[in-house]
């Protein structure tokens, strides 16, 4: 049988930014709050990749 495999979520220290942009924007549209755990994260990781730059 053909199934497909399911769909992992990507880890956050592997996204890009434009991953960081899609994922921050798709949380916000759920009702997460800028003060939930995920978002903090994919904030944070976001600054630190502009800032390697």
């Amino acid at each position: 049988m053909a199934d497909k495999p399911e769909k992992k979520n990507k880890k956050i220290s592997k996204m890009n930014v434009s991953e960081l942009d899609t994922a921050l924007k798709k949380a916000k549209e759920n009702n997460n709050t800028d003060t939930s755990r995920y978002v903090m994260h994919l904030s944070r990781r976001k600054e630190e990749l502009q800032a390697g730059k």
